[in-house]
């Protein structure tokens, strides 16, 4: 698939996701974790098929996932944006390093490589799949 197809595909999909979502929610209700699936986010991110999400992979992905998420296009996650991923930041302040309550690209793609380091059980550089769900799985717990 074109990379430019598979951003467009990735935006449509997003933008029906974030807006089904909003559409569906109360100003006063907690946000609803969305559904994710390690396989199908792994498959999304192995752009080249090789069966091994490598770092340039991941690195676009995320980058996606971030642009995909600031909704207000202020070029910064909110709690709100980030509590619309679908790889959620579990606590915020720890990834906010300069404490402005917002995640800037660099303090999000920081802490997604730090998640793909202790992802990568063998320290072989690269994300196979049986790692991303083990990650996913022990997130869960």
């Amino acid at each position: 698939m074109h990379r430019s197809t598979r951003a467009n595909r990735l935006a449509v999909a997003a933008a029906l996701w974030l807006a089904a979502g909003l559409a569906g929610s109360r100003a006063d209700a907690q946000p609803s974790q969305p559904a994710y699936d390690p396989r199908v986010a792994f498959s999304e991110t192995d752009t080249n098929h090789d069966g091994a999400v490598d770092h340039e992979e991941f690195d676009e992905r995320m980058a996606d996932v971030f642009f995909l998420a600031d909704v207000n296009r202020d070029g910064k996650l909110s709690p709100a944006e980030c509590t619309a991923t679908l790889v959620q930041t579990e606590n915020l302040a720890d990834a906010d390093s300069n404490h402005d309550g917002q995640l800037t690209l660099h303090e999000f793609m920081r802490v997604r490589l730090k998640e793909y380091d202790r992802a990568d059980t063998n320290a072989d550089g690269l994300l196979e799949l049986d790692e991303v769900v083990g990650a996913f799985e022990q997130r869960k717990q």
